[in-house]
């Protein structure tokens, strides 16, 4: 099966129900240098924004935080994530989280997109 949408090839998409309110953590090519997203949710009640941070925890673990999303309404990216490269293809990523209205679980929606090759 191959997928595409605005010239990108989806190579990884999936629908996560969270343990509770726990990360949900996704490895992308375990064979040699394998790279880790992170996905969490968290609430700083000095904010009014809603916002994703994006953090780069080590060379290959990503930590993306979902802060103050909006309880019972998905939420997302609007605009691709170019996070870096994955088997010598641009690799960017779209999203959209779901928190229960009680706050007690969380769904996480994910399409990584695969772009054009790059040069090494």
């Amino acid at each position: 099966m191959k997928i595409t949408s605005g010239g990108f090839e989806a190579v990884y998409h999936g629908r996560v129900f969270a343990y509770g309110m726990s990360p949900i953590e996704i490895v992308l090519s375990e064979e040699n240098d394998p790279l880790t997203f992170v996905f969490c949710i968290e609430y700083e009640r000095e904010r009014d924004d809603v916002t994703t941070d994006i953090r780069l925890v080590r060379y290959n673990e990503v930590r993306i935080a979902c802060v103050n999303f909006p309880r019972g309404k998905p939420t997302g990216n609007h605009d691709m994530i170019h996070l870096g490269v994955l088997n010598n293809r641009k690799l960017s990523l779209r999203y959209e989280v779901t928190i229960n209205s009680d706050a007690t679980s969380w769904v996480l929606t994910f399409t990584f997109f695969a772009g054009e090759g790059v040069s090494a």
